[in-house]
């Protein structure tokens, strides 16, 4: 147990700045086992000769935070009983002092307790982890969050806040789940927020009150941004309104050397171009990732969102034309285009009424009115599987990378072509390619032209869905 009064003591560590600076007696043996940090540390050169004690300075550390670890150090204890804030303190903190053990409890109990926290205080938690980036752990839960609600950290009352480091950190990533152009406006909102006070009432006439210095200072502010914004994927009609030429002749051409943002990990961008040249029935001249006139958006990830058909109805029934995308335990990554929306509900809804009553009068026959609002309970809904046609749809296979194959629906089944099931996951054909439930999947070949796996029984190891517009 650890005692500030401990006579035994040969170690003084003066924690903090001015004017929250504290004085904590340890022991050396007790802390070079749980520290690389003072393994190093604690070398004769820091011992006071005098009087015998090793004598430390840590002031980029809180006392309060130290006095949190030092307890953990000593007994194991405590540290669980900290709040969010102080637990994020403690990880930075834990990675300077290089408690290995500390950095692994606190990620782990950041997610499990302070999750909530953490996405309301997402600049904060930014800041952290893009400066920290081998906290791994906290940092893919924290910008999974953030590339899927990006508006969260944009509209944020602390944009301010947010370091340069985590900024650049999010344009560098191809998961960011926005538009160029949108990006693009954020990254001035972010520049300007640093420089005014208040941006909630920002407009183009705001703007026109600039200086030359305002100006300036602006770009600086974004300077080292600028080159992470991928200009060549914002429509021509925003660059001429929202981005002055400067000083390029306009017959110069220009080769992007940024690749679009990656909607999906599955696939690659070659691999994306294929499929939407596939839609358009281009089956040799490939689009470009400059030409091809489609944009895609993620719906679903399994690792992110589940893998069970409820959450799949949930997040891409009625989303219009998209693209599935699987990879297997076994290395094959298939997937297909449907032009239509998934849907679980019925097609056709039966309504059954036992023991109705029926009377003729006039010629008619009319339902008797008292006799429906007291029997409700004999109506029966419903819902029946179905099948959409169309001759639009596909599979593929891009198991072999230099060999992709394309499986179009045959001209005698496209009134086949999508199996709407509310107990069944995405399904091409009767059994061409279909998710039964949770991670597993079937391929039976039958309604499309081709096999796009020698496997029948599947394993999704990850799959996900993007929707075409």
């Amino acid at each position: 147990m650890w005692s500030q009064s401990d006579s035994n003591s040969d170690v003084k560590i003066i924690v903090g700045t001015e004017p929250n600076i504290k004085e904590f007696n340890a022991h050396s043996s007790v802390l070079r086992s749980r520290s690389l940090y003072f393994q190093r540390a604690l070398s004769e050169r820091w011992k006071d000769q005098k009087h015998g004690i090793y004598i430390i300075t840590q002031p980029n550390i809180h006392p309060d935070i130290f006095m949190l670890i030092l307890n953990y150090i000593y007994t194991g204890k405590n540290i669980l009983n900290a709040s969010a804030e102080d637990f994020l303190n403690i990880l930075v903190a834990s990675d300077e002092l290089e408690l290995l053990d500390i950095i692994e409890c606190a990620q782990k109990h950041l997610i499990k307790e302070f999750t909530p926290w953490l996405f309301s205080n997402l600049v904060k938690s930014l800041n952290v982890v893009c400066r920290y980036n081998h906290f791994h752990e906290l940092y893919n839960h924290i910008l999974k969050f953030t590339f899927r609600n990006p508006y969260s950290l944009f509209d944020s009352v602390d944009l301010p806040l947010l370091d340069e480091v985590a900024m650049i950190c999010l344009l560098e990533n191809d998961e960011l789940e926005l538009e160029e152009i949108k990006i693009w406006n954020c990254l001035i909102k972010w520049g300007i927020s640093k420089l005014l006070d208040d941006v909630s009432n920002l407009s183009d006439e705001n703007l026109l009150d600039w200086s030359d210095e305002h100006f300036m200072a602006l770009k600086e502010t974004i300077s080292h941004c600028i080159p992470l914004i991928r200009y060549y994927h914002i429509p021509k009609y925003y660059i001429n309104k929202q981005i002055k030429r400067y000083q390029l002749d306009s017959n110069t051409f220009i080769k992007s050397k940024t690749p679009s943002r990656r909607c999906s990990r599955l696939i690659t961008n070659e691999n994306k171009t294929i499929i939407l040249s596939w839609i358009d029935k281009k089956d040799k001249d490939y689009y470009t990732c400059i030409t091809d006139p489609y944009k895609l958006k993620l719906l679903l990830r399994g690792s992110r969102d589940g893998f069970d058909v409820d959450t799949f109805h949930r997040l891409c029934d009625f989303q219009g034309p998209t693209i599935v995308i699987l990879k297997t335990t076994k290395g094959d990554l298939i997937g297909g285009y449907n032009s239509v929306n998934w849907n679980s509900f019925a097609k056709k809804i039966e309504l059954r009424i036992h023991n109705l009553i029926q009377f003729r009068y006039g010629g008619e026959i009319c339902i008797n009115i008292l006799h429906f609002i007291f029997s409700i309970s004999y109506f029966i809904l419903k819902r029946k599987s179905y099948f959409s046609k169309t001759s639009d749809s596909f599979i593929f296979s891009f198991t072999d990378q230099s060999n992709p194959v394309l499986s179009r629906i045959k001209p005698e089944a496209i009134n086949m072509a999508i199996w709407n099931n509310e107990l069944s996951g995405p399904s091409f054909g009767a059994s061409d390619l279909c998710m039964k439930d949770s991670n597993r999947w079937i391929s039976y070949w039958g309604a499309y032209e081709r096999k796009i796996t020698n496997s029948n029984e599947l394993i999704a190891e990850e799959y996900e869905l993007l929707v075409v517009y």
